[in-house]
């Protein structure tokens, strides 16, 4: 069964549309409207809740992420590094960061940044948290105009801009062992600390900034004396071997002790900024209180070997002055050779007092006190200060002794006569002797002794000695023997007899006696001849000994002092 096609309708027939407008606002666009308006407030929010962005240049970015690593002051989290890049030179890191908005009003030319890490230092150590938590950029606001560029810190600043306390500066020679950190001591606790230092202009010198922490800082007065504690500070006096330091923290990482005197306490603080001078040692600082120095010159001919510039300069073991200069002057028509020693005299170390013991005035002319000690004696000389080292000092004391002198101020200093010093003096004795053991005719009298030894020698082996001892024992049997005989017999002749043996008897023993006697004192092993003989051995050991020792002191004269090991070396 097929189906019939429809057929087309016509264009007449089509149905038409009536469309009507519709009234109001239609609901649909409502929601873009309002999506608008809540893109326009949050970007507005956005906008006016976003704090400022600052740029920190550092030298490397060790430590630093984009994004991650924060800004804190004082531990709480006030910003967030955005981007590290390298400058456009290479040669720093420029970190952009942003903080938040309550910042804006503190990012000021005070304001320093430094990188939070790991770091050992004079301080000790310190950002051990961030071996947890990473590295972070510590802030510190401070005072001057608004700024967003900044220059961060290499390492932390040792003390915060408003931590109580008053700073100071000391000028030094040369920084020694300080570092930024450095401690500050007074009377062995620690104060405060070294924040820096810098070269002076020219680079005569060395200021180091230090800051003294509250109330600590009202002990600084104007005239506090200051002196670097760094190091091991060891000396010899009466008691021994004296070592001190502050502390093993000066010990390694340098430091500095102040004090201020007892006259001072009625002193006001200094204000912040005043400067000081930094001392090398305590030793320095009493050595300042000597203000006046009158320079001295004096004139040595022997060997000022062990003499330094800074020796002292004694009066009977006191110190007085100190050495200035060593030099030499060579005279090129006679040769002749002297050595101007320059030293200066602290008048303020000496009370001069007068006749009723009074101290005596201060005197316009510093030289008329000196003249007159040198008209009754005072001499310059040279002597050991120690056996073991070797230096020598200048000792000024009086030589009533010493040829009249005077005190020459016509040239550049004033001059002070010398006297030979305790070494010369030992050597001109020794070669005194040495002439005078040298001017004895010891060969004559060495022969001499010889030939008397020989003749004893030969007076004791003469067999005429020994026939003259057998005949007088002869005689002395024979007298014996008759006396034997005629006893009993004749008394008269007896008692006369008898006497005479007696007498004869007394003059044998007496020649025996003698004889005996001769014998001991020439005999072959009388101690007599053993002393002669071993007399004239050590007399020739003895010229030859002088001999050698004339020879040797010419050739080394230091020997007498160092001896004879000494002088080889």
């Amino acid at each position: 069964m097929s189906e019939r096609p429809q057929e087309p309708l016509e264009r007449d027939e089509l149905p038409e549309v009536a469309v009507e407008p519709r009234r109001g606002f239609s609901i649909v666009w409502l929601i873009p409207l309002v999506a608008g308006v809540i893109a326009v407030w949050l970007g507005y929010t956005t906008i006016m809740e976003k704090g400022p962005t600052v740029t920190i240049t550092f030298k490397t970015a060790e430590g630093l992420e984009a994004g991650k690593t924060k800004i804190k002051f004082r531990d709480v989290e006030v910003g967030l590094v955005e981007n590290v890049a390298i400058s456009e030179d290479t040669s720093h890191i420029v970190v952009t960061a942003t903080l938040v908005k309550d910042a804006k009003q503190h990012l000021t030319d005070g304001t320093r940044f430094w990188v939070v890490r790991p770091r050992l230092g004079a301080g000790g150590v310190s950002g051990l948290s961030t071996l947890v938590s990473g590295s972070y950029i510590g802030l510190e606001l401070g005072p001057g105009a608004p700024r967003r560029a900044f220059t961060g810190l290499e390492v932390p600043p040792p003390v915060l801009a408003d931590e109580a306390g008053r700073k100071f500066m000391l000028q030094a020679d040369s920084l020694g062992s300080l570092s930024p950190g450095s401690p500050i001591y007074y009377r062995g606790l620690e104060v405060g600390q070294v924040l820096g230092y810098e070269l002076v202009e020219q680079g005569q010198g060395v200021r180091v900034d230090i800051f003294v922490k509250e109330p600590h800082d009202r002990l600084v007065r104007a005239n506090s004396r200051f002196w670097n504690a760094s190091g091991i500070d060891v000396s010899v006096g009466a008691d021994g071997f004296t070592v001190s330091t502050a502390s093993v923290e000066a010990l390694l990482a340098g430091g500095v002790s102040f004090d201020t005197p007892v006259s001072a306490s009625r002193l006001e603080p200094a204000v912040e900024g005043t400067s000081f001078k930094l001392f090398d040692d305590h030793a320095s600082v009493s050595e300042a209180s000597y203000t006046e120095r009158t320079p001295y010159v004096a004139y040595f001919d022997g060997s000022v070997r062990g003499l330094q510039v800074g020796a002292p300069v004694e009066f009977r073991g006191i110190r007085i002055g100190s050495v200035t200069d060593v030099a030499l002057e060579i005279n090129r028509k006679t040769t002749s050779v002297r050595i101007p020693v320059t030293f200066q005299i602290e008048p303020q170390r000496v009370n001069v007092l007068d006749v009723t013991g009074a101290e005596t005035p201060e005197n316009s002319d510093p030289y008329a006190g000196m003249a007159r000690l040198v008209e009754r004696g005072l001499r310059a000389q040279l002597q050991s200060g120690s056996l073991l080292t070797g230096q020598l000092l200048v000792e000024l004391d009086f030589h009533p002794d010493s040829p009249a002198a005077e005190l020459r101020t016509k040239g550049r200093y004033a001059e002070i006569p010398t006297v030979p010093s305790d070494l010369e003096e030992i050597k001109q004795s020794v070669e005194q002797v040495l002439a005078k053991v040298g001017a004895l005719p010891l060969e004559e009298l060495v022969e001499d002794l010889r030939k008397t030894i020989q003749d004893a020698d030969r007076l004791v082996a003469s067999p005429e000695l020994m026939q003259t001892v057998v005949s007088l024992n002869q005689t002395l049997a024979d007298v014996q023997a008759l006396v034997r005989n005629v006893d009993g017999k004749v008394v008269p002749l007896l008692a006369s007899l008898e006497d005479t043996s007696q007498a004869a008897e007394g003059a044998l023993l007496q020649a025996k006696t003698t004889l005996i006697s001769a014998d001991g004192f020439v005999g072959e092993r009388s101690e007599v001849r053993y002393d002669l003989s071993l007399l004239m051995k050590e007399l020739t050991e003895a010229a030859r000994s002088i001999r050698f020792l004339t020879d040797y002191l010419e050739q080394h004269p230091e020997a007498l002092l160092r001896g004879k090991a000494g002088s080889e070396d």
